[in-house]
């Protein structure tokens, strides 16, 4: 259920705001509200910390270094690794150009352009040029000149020229080349910034196996970061502070006690429809599996909404198991599960992941055994205990049976939500809309049936009842005629209920695809394997089946789950939602808390002299 929640209005002393956000935030309780924050210089640079560390940590996370012991001092490892990274990026500048220049130098050779300079100041001027043939040629006609072919190249002829008077440089293809530097001098300066680039990857690789504590640098800054923007959004009223925000009931009195020991006032209030109140949910123990999935598509319902976590848990489960759809499969995942539960069991971060992966794998074993699907092996090879049952292997009707339950599921999951909005509008009239647009969706189940699966199968009797009834309560309680968006919008949702009972036969499609694909990898691997009457290249044609077995069923499971977030996920926060009322626009109830055990000595420092 989803928790209720209190505003909350926290009034202080203005010359104590600090040490009571302080004592707020080591509450935990409050999720504030955040209000356009004064300028602050020191708010400004934890940010372009923040940015830096960010950048740091995720340049050290490419090297794949393994991690060593802790111990280190965060603050000084990014200092360090930030610093080198600094350098590396102006090393890095500093070869391209010289690379640059080293590419024009080398036709020209290790030439001196100090003794061209030299040769210059005694009468002797020498000129550097680059040209076309014809060019140079014409150029080399001239009397009074001394010119000297260097080298050619696609066309391109560089020469120099030599003269007892200065000439007309205008009248001259003059070659762009870096003054007051040689080949040689470019190479040692090439080699000495490769060797520092070389000494500075190393060290770098040194620091990255200390990203466990870079990532707690991170995460006290961050800390520090939240306290500065709360404690710049606070509210001024002469010599009293003020802090808004939202909090469980629950913890009311938590707050209470607190208020009394410090001497705060305190200002609590019902929200208001039109304020964004974050949503926290509370499940009973054994349904908080569901939590992990809405954390991984990042959705929540709106504090005015329903929880649905129960309901989305119960139906993805069993679209998570009809689309994987393989037994093999689900064993594989139940003993990878056990034993990362095993491993992990020590670790509470991933205890719910790890029992959702269970429940979820269980689904896929259940659903793999009754169609006798094991890796997509035809029924009839497998032993007699693992075909399944007749209505889900027999050819001539499986299919229709697993459409058949595809559509029974779409009703059931969309009239749930239909009745569930009428047993919460049970005091107004639309709790008949919402019976009425029930009443058609599982009028759609039976036209879908004649239509799709079994012709002839309608019943006429009942069918009518509902498409009549349903769409009388429809018109005359869940329409309201003064609204003109009702109004158009009606034929689309009379129309989009049929659709939304026919999408669920999505099912069926992406796990019969998990099948055929993994059937299609499995005949590939048997004629490899029986390609060859020659015994010298069998153990070659074993090893490449064996190959392509593996290769295609480690990409069928991955083609599975990533149909299960196409279709298994979207079944729930669109088709149901829809007839749910749901816009899954809730925030994430945050309260402003204390994350990290310890905090470094600087920021210790920092906050006692905000």
């Amino acid at each position: 259920m989803i928790t209720p929640m209190k505003k909350v209005t926290v009034l202080c002393l203005a010359a104590e705001k600090k040490i009571a956000l302080e004592e707020i935030r080591e509450l935990g309780v409050i999720h504030v509200q955040i209000e356009k924050p004064e300028d602050s210089s020191d708010r400004s640079e934890l940010q372009t910390l923040l940015s830096n560390i960010d950048k740091t940590i995720a340049a050290l996370s490419t090297r794949n270094i393994p991690p060593e012991p802790g111990g280190s001092d965060g603050r000084k490892l990014f200092e360090k690794a930030y610093k080198l990274g600094q350098e590396l990026n102006v090393i890095d500048k500093e070869l391209e150009a010289l690379r640059r220049n080293h590419e024009i130098l080398t036709p020209w050779g290790d030439f001196s352009p100090e003794l061209v300079k030299e040769l210059t100041d005694k009468g002797i001027h020498v000129y550097l040029c680059e040209s076309q043939e014809r060019q140079f040629l014409k150029i080399q006609s001239r009397e009074g000149l001394c010119c000297e072919k260097l080298s050619a190249q696609k066309g391109r002829v560089r020469f120099v020229v030599i003269a007892n008077q200065k000439l007309d440089e205008t009248l001259l293809p003059l070659a762009v080349i870096p003054d007051d530097t040689r080949l040689g001098k470019v190479n040692a300066q090439i080699k000495t910034e490769v060797n520092r680039r070389e000494a500075i990857i190393a060290e770098l690789d040194k620091l990255a196996a200390h990203l466990p504590e870079l990532n707690t640098y991170k995460q006290q800054t961050a800390e520090h970061f939240e306290f500065v923007i709360n404690r710049d959004s606070m509210g001024s009223h002469g010599e009293i502070a003020s802090i808004c925000g939202f909090i469980p009931v629950p913890e009311v009195k938590k707050l209470s006690a607190a208020a009394k020991k410090h001497g705060w006032a305190l200002m609590l209030e019902e929200p208001t429809p039109d304020e964004h109140v974050p949503t926290l949910i509370k499940l009973p123990k054994i349904f908080n599996i569901a939590k992990p999935i809405f954390e991984f598509i990042g959705v929540l319902p709106g504090y005015y909404e329903q929880d649905v976590s129960v309901c989305f848990l119960f139906f993805f489960t069993i679209f998570f198991g009809m689309i994987v759809g393989d037994a093999g499969y689900g064993l594989v995942f139940l003993v990878v599960a056990s034993l990362l539960k095993f491993k992990f069991r020590h670790n509470p971060k991933v205890k719910l992941q790890l029992n959702l992966f269970l429940v979820l794998s269980t689904a896929t074993f259940i659903w793999g055994a009754l169609s006798g699907n094991y890796f997509g092996i035809a029924t009839t090879s497998l032993p007699k205990f693992m075909q399944g049952i007749k209505e889900l292997t027999d050819p001539a009707v499986k299919d229709k049976n697993v459409q058949w339950f595809c559509f029974l599921l779409a009703a059931v999951h969309l009239s749930l939500g239909r009745l569930w909005q009428a047993f919460l509008n049970m005091r107004h009239r639309k709790a008949l809309g919402e019976i009425g647009w029930g009443m058609l969706i599982w009028a759609n189940f039976f036209t879908a049936n004649e239509l799709i699966i079994f012709p002839g199968s309608f019943p006429v009797a009942i069918g009518a009842t509902l498409y009549i009834g349903g769409i009388i309560l429809i018109l005359t309680c869940a329409v309201n005629w003064r609204e003109v968006g009702d109004i158009f919008n009606l034929p689309f949702g009379l129309i989009g209920s049929f659709v939304d009972v026919l999408s669920y036969i999505r099912l069926f499609a992406v796990g019969m695809s998990t099948y055929y694909i993994a059937s299609s990898f499995n005949n590939m691997s048997e004629m490899l394997m029986g390609c060859s009457s020659s015994m010298l290249v069998v153990p070659f044609l074993i090893l490449g089946g064996i190959i392509v077995i593996l290769f295609g069923h480690v990409l069928n499971i991955a083609l599975a789950f990533m149909g299960v977030l196409v279709h298994g996920i979207r079944l729930n926060t669109l088709e149901f939602s829809n007839h749910m009322g749901m816009t899954w626009a809730g925030q994430f109830y945050k309260p402003f808390k204390r994350t990290t055990v310890e905090k470094t000595e600087k920021h210790k420092g920092d906050e006692k002299n905000d």
